[in-house]
This record gives C-alpha cells, sequence and structure tokens, in this order.
C-alpha cells in the first residue's frame, strides 16, 4: 500500500501544477519558474522547494529499502518524505480552487500527490506496526 501511494505521489508531481495560459506546467517546472523569479520570501522555504528534485530519488530509495526487506526505515522515510510532499500538495490543491483568469493553480497535479501521500501515509503506518517488535536480524517475534 505504501509503495503504491508512493508511485501516486510521484506521477503526480509530473501532472500539471500551474497553469498559464494554454500552458501546464508540471510540478518541477512550476518550482525552476519561481525560483528563476525569486518569488521564495523565505529562505527555509527556498530550500524546501530546491529540494523538490529529490522526491522521485527519495521514493526510490524507500521503494529500494522496501526491497530490501528494512520495513521499519522504509516506513519512516516514507512517511516523512509522504508528510512533507502532502503538505505542499494539498496547501496548492486547496488553493487552486479558483478557475478564472489564464495564470493560476491546476488542480490535477496536487490532488493526486495529496492522494498518493495520504495512501502511502497509511501504508507507512502499518508497515511500521507490522514489524514492531521483530528481530531484525531474524524477522521473527522477540522472546520477552
Amino acid at each position: 500500500m505504501c509503495c503504491a501511494g508512493l508511485v501516486t505521489v510521484v506521477a503526480g508531481t509530473f501532472l500539471p501544477w500551474f497553469r498559464s495560459g494554454g500552458v501546464l506546467r508540471n510540478s518541477y517546472e512550476t518550482i525552476a519558474l519561481a525560483d528563476h523569479f525569486a518569488l521564495f520570501g523565505d529562505a527555509a522555504l527556498a530550500v524546501v522547494f530546491r529540494s523538490w528534485i529529490a522526491v522521485p530519488l527519495a521514493t526510490t530509495a524507500c521503494l529500494a529499502l522496501y526491497a530490501l526487506r528494512l520495513f521499519r526505515t522504509a516506513a519512516t522515510l516514507s512517511a516523512v518524505l509522504a508528510i512533507v510532499v502532502g503538505t505542499v500538495a494539498l496547501t496548492l490543491a486547496v488553493e487552486s480552487g479558483g478557475t478564472g483568469g489564464p495564470i493560476g493553480l491546476a488542480s490535477a497535479g496536487p490532488w493526486t500527490s495529496t492522494a498518493g501521500a495520504i495512501t502511502a501515509l497509511i501504508g507507512a503506518v502499518g508497515a511500521a506496526i507490522a514489524t514492531r517488535g521483530r528481530n531484525r536480524s531474524t524477522d521473527t517475534p522477540r522472546n520477552r
């Protein structure tokens, strides 16, 4: 469930997030434009958005950790990724409500990434709960 959510998050980042006239831009193009025009007022916010390009790489790392059966580590990183991307996506999805005007936010990408982030977060919590109390070396319940 977490892996499907993470894949949906990344797919959503490549869908339209911004529109200007007849041009639709994905999240990476939108952030590049905002950075080019120096629209990030806060330095910390600028770092978060400049790090956005690492979302597919971080997702790949999480999927690799699941494949290597490092479930707790994968679940933790997946949860952090889902919270960060989900917060940005949900904020923009809610703000994209108005469709008037030639320039604005598109809703397809943010809503898809939000749905994926929620799914990934639920899956990560489930994976963390399912592996709680297991010994890493043998993957069996601990003797108490």
